[in-house]
């Protein structure tokens, strides 16, 4: 910007104060008119006055309408409502005068009158009042506090955006859910539709990729060159201090926004897509209530209890069943003998999606057994160890994904079953000691699941291989 249009722009900002000089004339008119109107008597004595007061108003409205086009140069504000304002300013300064016209029987017209213009007068000052606020303060500025019975008369109710958190990491959205209501709450008032300070729109994804008059709002990867949080964490004396009124973003506002630019500010990713640092681990889950520590499987999805008559059941075909946790309903299970038959699985798979921890270790389970266990959809720790199964048994296994333990320790599996267990893409600890497992096959298991920690492998395998 040159000199000029700076200057512009300064005698412009005086509109705010100006546009109240025709409002105070106007309603001062207006009182006066339904004085005289109402009690003729006492106040008949006022048309002059009456008359000077309107055109006082008028000359106000029209240093205001002169005043108010200097500050629109500065550009920033809804084009729609900032049309009306203006056009309807320009006829409330030409009605003051026709007004002023008729009360002073300058101007003669049969279904004019003082009264009627004047009452016109207090409806288009409230209109114009309310579209400069609009364009000032945000569409939302007189309702945002407003009691809900207020916010459902006009309608707002509907219009409010309410956005929950889920519960669950993979579910949420850093930009959704997170950056976007802090956005709204903080910066939108400046920076939407209905007000566009410095032409940046930060109420949609292109508005905040464009950037406005300083260049783009975020640099991907960059905090510290993007002006969305630059302006956020300068001293609040300063003329670029973001939001220049209101709440400012808080310590933990800032981490959040600067740890989102950081990662690549996507507007897509769910929070599990990123790596996420202690400090804003924390404060995820005091603030948002989001936990973002892995946590085993079976933590993660949600079954229904398991009915009374069920567990009766796989009590009496000989299984002992428990529950992990309180209030929770994924089993424990494991046998009350050593001798398993075909009948006792059959009783298992009623309970086929909340058993989640087998314990077989030391029974004489067969490899036609495990097709079963196989169907255990949900488990997550299976202990095989000490039985006579072989690299058949293992072959049912295949379907277990989320299986994350088992324990193979002392049965005479070989390196055929790990190219079974190389298929289960949840494991993360295996045990094989005891078993006629090779390193070398251990080194192909660990390429394709370099996270799997195995465990047992006997030091003389090693040096052999």
């Amino acid at each position: 910007m040159n000199e000029t249009s700076d200057f512009v722009i300064f005698l412009g900002r005086f509109h705010p104060l100006i546009v109240h000089l025709p409002i105070g004339f106007i309603v001062l008119a207006a009182i006066m008119e339904a004085l005289s109107h109402f009690k003729k008597k006492k106040y008949s004595g006022l048309d002059k006055a009456i008359a000077i007061t309107i055109f006082c108003g008028a000359i106000g409205a029209v240093l205001s309408v002169i005043i108010g086009l200097m500050l629109a140069n500065q550009g920033g504000y809804n084009e729609d409502t900032l049309f009306w304002h203006q056009w309807l300013g320009i006829i409330v300064a030409v009605l003051s005068f026709v007004g002023w016209a008729v009360k002073n029987e300058k101007l003669k017209v049969r279904f004019l009158s003082s009264k009627s213009i004047l009452i016109t007068l207090i409806i288009l000052i409230s209109v114009v009042g309310h579209l400069g606020g609009n364009l000032t303060h945000g569409s939302d500025y007189l309702t945002a506090y407003a009691p809900r019975f207020i916010k459902k008369a006009l309608g707002e109710e509907a219009n409010e955006v309410v956005l929950e958190v889920p519960k669950k990491p993979d579910s949420v959205k850093v930009y959704q859910h997170l950056v976007k209501p802090l956005l709204e709450a903080k910066c939108v008032s400046c920076h939407g539709d209905s007000k566009s300070s410095g032409n940046l729109l930060l109420n949609s994804q292109e508005g905040i990729l464009e950037g406005g008059d300083e260049g783009h709002a975020i640099a991907v990867g960059k905090p510290l060159e993007s002006e969305l949080f630059v302006r956020s964490t300068l001293p609040q004396s300063s003329k670029k201090f973001m939001p220049p009124k209101g709440d400012p973003l808080t310590f933990s506002e800032l981490k959040l926004i600067e740890w989102w630019i950081k990662e690549g500010a996507s507007f897509e990713d769910a929070i599990t897509a990123y790596e996420i640092p202690e400090d804003v681990k924390q404060l995820l889950l005091r603030d948002f209530g989001i936990d973002t520590k892995e946590k085993p499987y079976f933590e993660t999805i949600e079954v229904g209890a398991l009915s009374d008559n069920v567990l009766q059941e796989l009590t009496q075909a000989g299984w002992k069943v428990s529950h992990l946790a309180d209030g929770h309903h994924m089993l424990d299970a494991n046998s009350k003998t050593d001798d398993l038959s075909n009948e006792q699985f059959q009783a298992l798979l009623k309970a086929q999606e909340q058993i989640t921890w087998l314990d077989l270790n030391r029974t004489n389970i067969k490899d036609n057994m495990l097709n079963s266990v196989g169907q255990l959809t949900n488990l997550t720790r299976l202990n095989l160890s000490n039985t006579t199964i072989t690299d058949a048994g293992v072959a049912h296994l295949k379907p277990l994904v989320h299986l994350e333990v088992l324990n193979l320790y002392g049965t005479t599996i070989t390196d055929k079953s790990l190219e079974v267990i190389q298929n289960l893409s949840g494991l993360k600890r295996l045990y094989l000691w005891q078993t006629q497992v090779t390193a070398e096959g251990v080194k192909k298991l660990k390429e394709q699941l370099p996270d799997v920690e195995v465990i047992g492998l006997e030091e003389e395998k090693s040096e052999s291989a």
